[in-house]
Parts: structure tokens; sequence; C-alpha cells
């Protein structure tokens, strides 16, 4: 896409982009000090080891998930958009190739010279992706390490509104790059260092730990799997309105419109978050004055390490240590679609919009699976949450292989359409692990799980580039299969889950049986 002009796209010369964010998001949370009946008044509350009182406020399904469709659209809207202005100015700045020529990578243009031309840029733009998804990843990471305690102490809304915050001054400085560029040279990797408050703030990784815990403080253990499908659904949701109309507002507007867009978008979410939402935790008074200085104790690190490897009975702790597993294994898998866009641009030739398309017709599709499959599987049907999860990794496996086979485009709808239930393998194991890990632990689990999963992209991230850049020239669906093995694996550790859980229920009635399930645990 074009940084001085915007690139025609009703005639057929529209630009393309890359995938953003919400792809799949996975929902480990640093979930709550305690649960709390959605019927509950906001007048009753506990108090939780640190001082602080969980209210156990009403379930506000009517005021908080509309917040998340806002949020996920201001996050997703930009993305693709993002990602095509990389590959533009790594073109003309970085590689020096004519503007005119660099203008026609992405669109339907039948010359030799832009197909060669396309195996050139896409290797580089690729590696600048790959460092803005390790740094999206590990900096986040080991800001929930210190957070997930800290907002047990303090609240979920800061923990919710920091990172916006982040993403705010982000979109804002992307805006001002993206205007820059259509009077100067603006190399590609300024947009990397635009990430760094969002970055250094949290997140994604942070905000979605946040506005989980939020959700286990206000729901029960009898409707929390559905409940998190439904948030799930929700920020899917708007990541599909934001993907799907992306091209179509670039049309009518141009490139940093949308970063300011998104700043705009992600502002308004966050001033509803502040303003109209009723924090689940409230702070102990005298502790206020104390909670800068707290985020970033070691003892919180501590309190952690003491959490994960802590013995526990029954099975606990490797039904634990399986559950996060499986999100590791997950993020591995997901590593591809860093390079997807490129793929999708090199084996179809598609455009911005036949992308975005598509995207939104995947998330629409996964929130389909989360609404609908989950409320039907778990409600109608009674289906285990061991049985759901074995399901959603079953779904992955398989819509990546169809996906490496593809030979036309329309088969990648294909794969979206039949595989409606990937992403609800996060619900049904966190029902799975509030319902086994006490509450005062739960907050620190979910932290260290995400800081585990989130930092797998220091590998998956280079690992995926790797392949794509010596596979693009002769065999670019390669990434693909590669994929589908690694999503494989949680198919195993699923079944090994089952048969713990089961010895675990077994335990449970024979109490004569607890001390070998320790030993072999």
């Amino acid at each position: 896409m074009r940084s001085d002009m915007r690139r025609p796209s009703l005639d057929g010369r529209t630009s393309d982009e890359d995938t953003p964010l919400l792809a799949a998001p996975r929902p480990t949370s640093m979930a709550a000090s305690s649960s709390a009946t959605p019927a509950a008044t906001a007048a009753s509350s506990t108090c939780s080891s640190s001082g602080a009182t969980v209210s156990s406020i009403p379930d506000r399904f009517f005021t908080f998930e509309p917040i998340l469709v806002l949020l996920c659209f201001g996050l997703s809207v930009s993305g693709v958009v993002l990602a095509d202005q990389i590959i533009y100015q790594s073109c003309v700045v970085t590689l020096g190739y004519d503007r005119e020529l660099c203008a026609q990578l992405g669109t339907k243009s039948n010359s030799t010279d832009v197909a060669q031309l396309e195996t050139i840029v896409q290797p580089y733009a690729a590696k600048i992706t790959m460092v803005n998804t390790i740094l999206m990843s590990v900096l986040p990471a080991l800001c929930a390490l210190f957070m997930g305690p800290w907002s047990d102490k303090y609240g979920r809304k800061p923990a919710m509104i920091v990172p916006s915050v982040g993403f705010i001054t982000t979109y804002v400085m992307i805006g001002i790059l993206s205007l820059l560029s259509k009077h100067f040279l603006v190399d590609p990797w300024c947009y990397v260092v635009a990430h760094i408050p969002a970055a250094v703030l949290g997140g994604s990784t942070v905000l979605m730990a946040a506005i989980f815990s939020y959700l286990t403080d206000t729901t029960t253990e009898e409707n929390r799997t559905v409940r998190i499908g439904i948030l799930q659904a929700c920020t899917m949701l708007g990541a599909f309105v934001g993907l799907l109309s992306s091209s179509f507002i670039l049309q009518w507007t141009n490139v940093p419109t949308m970063f300011f867009l998104s700043a705009g978008t992600v502002s308004a979410s966050s001033a509803f978050l502040y303003f109209c939402l009723e924090d689940s935790i409230k702070p102990d008074a005298s502790m206020v004055h104390r909670q800068v200085r707290e985020i970033f104790r070691l003892s919180h690190l501590c309190e952690l390490l003491r959490t994960f490897f802590k013995k526990r009975s029954s099975y606990d702790r490797g039904i634990v240590w399986l559950t996060i597993s499986i999100g590791v294994i997950t993020v591995l898998g997901a590593g591809g679609g860093t390079v997807f866009f490129l793929y999708t641009r090199r084996r179809f030739g598609w455009t911005i919009q036949e992308f975005t398309i598509w995207q939104a017709v995947e998330l629409l599709s996964i929130v389909a699976g989360n609404v609908i499959g989950i409320s039907v599987l778990k409600t109608l049907l009674k289906l285990p949450d061991i049985w759901l999860a074995l399901l959603s990794v079953l779904n992955y496996s398989l819509d990546a292989l169809i996906k490496g086979l593809a030979r036309q485009g329309w088969e990648l709808f294909l794969a979206t359409g039949i595989t409606p239930l990937k992403a609800t393998e996060g619900a049904a194991l966190m029902a799975i692990c509030s319902s086994i890990i006490p509450s005062s632990e739960i907050a620190k689990f979910y932290s260290i799980a995400m800081a585990m999963t989130n930092t797998v992209s220091l590998a998956s991230a280079p690992l995926f580039t790797y392949i794509y850049n010596a596979t693009v020239a002769t065999s670019p669906q390669v990434f693909n299969f590669v994929s589908s093995g690694i999503f494989s694996l949680n198919v195993v550790l699923v079944g090994v889950i089952a048969v713990l859980l089961r010895k675990r229920r077994k335990a449970q009635v024979d109490p004569l049986f607890t001390q070998d399930s320790e030993i072999l645990t």
C-alpha cells in the first residue's frame, strides 16, 4: 500500500495486508481470587488473603461484552493495513525499488516483474513481522508475571486500562509515522519501535488476562464454560467487524486515518471501562497509595513459582502442567499466522479485500463455535469439558492440514467451515483448572501460564518465518503441514488429561488411592 497516496481498490488494485492479532484469542487469564454468583448482590463480598475485597457483583452481560466488541474492533481494524504498509516501505525504502513497481505488490497484476519482486520483498517483510511478534509477546509475558498477583490486590480495571493506554499510544505513533511517510522515506523498522509502548504496558496479554479474570470473578463453576465461550465470541465478533470493514474504510479514507481510528476506538472502550464498569476487586483503602510501587515486587515471582511447583493431590499438578503444555503447543502451532497473509498473496494472489473477507469468515465461524457449539455441547448434550477440548484440538490440526493441501482459495473457506470449534479448548481447559485449583491461587496460575505460552513466540515466529522463507519460491504451503503436526501433539495430551481426570475421580471416591495418585503424578 502506498504510503503517499491511497491505493485504488475498486478497479482491482486493492492493497493487501497482514493478519493481526486476534486469530484465536487464548482464554488464559489472571483469573479471580474467588468466584461469584451472578445473582448475588453487589453488597455481598469476600476478603482475599491479600486484604482486598472480592465483590460478588451481578453478572453484567449487557455492559461488559459490548466493551469487548468495541475494543477488539479497534485492535483489528488497522492490523492488515499496517502489514501492507510494512511491505510497501520495505520495497521502497529498504530494498530501493521504484515506487510505481512497489505499488503493484498485492494487486491483480500479471506482470512477471511484480511476481519476482514479491518473492524478494516478502522474506524481508516477514522478518520485520517476526521481530514485532516477538516484541509483543515477550514483554507482555513478563508484565503478566507481575500484574497477575497485583490485580488480586488492586483490581481488574487498572489491569485492563493500562494496556489500553499502551495501544492508544502505539496507534497514534504509527499514524504519525504513516503521515510522515507521505513526504519522507520512513524505515519500516520504525513501526516495530512504535509498538514498544503497547508491549511495555502489557499488550493484549495483560489486557485479555484481566478481562478473563473479571469474568471468573463474576461467574460460577456451573456457567463459567459457557460464559467464557460467549466472551471469546464477543472478542472475535469485534475482530470480525474490524477485519471485514477495514478494506472498505480504507477506500473511503487513507492509511493514517485507519490508525487514528484504532486509537480513537480503543480510547472510547477504555473510557467505557473506566466510567461504566464496576470493578470486581475492592482494594483495601490503606493500600491504595502503594499500588504503583507494588507492581514490580520480586516477591510476586516467588509466589508464582511456589504456586506452579506446589505439590498437589489426586493428579492435580499433572493436570495443571498438561493444561499449560497444551497452551504452549497451541501457540507454537499458531506461529504460522505470522506468515499466513504472505502465503495467501503468494499462493492465491489474494488482495486485501479477499484476505479480509476470508479472515472475517474465519472469525465468524469461531464465534459460532464458541456461542452455538459450546452452548449446544455443554448445555443440551452435557458434554464434559475434556471432550470439548479434544474436539477443539482436532479442529486445529484438521484446519491446518486442509490449508496446506489447498490449491484454490475457496478451499480455505472450506477449512474454516468444517472446523468451527477452534479456540474452544481454552474455555474448556480453564473451566477444568478453575475447578481443581483453589481460588486463592488461580490468578497466579493463569499469570505464569500466560507468560509461558506467550514466550513460545520466541521460537514459533522465527521457526515459521524460516520455514516460509526457505520454501516460498517452491512450496510456500509447507509451514501449514508443520502446524498440523504440532497441533496433533495436543490430541495426545488431552487424552492423558482425560485419563488423569478419571483417576482423580476414583481417588476422591477411594481415599486409599490418593497416596498412590500423588506418587504417580
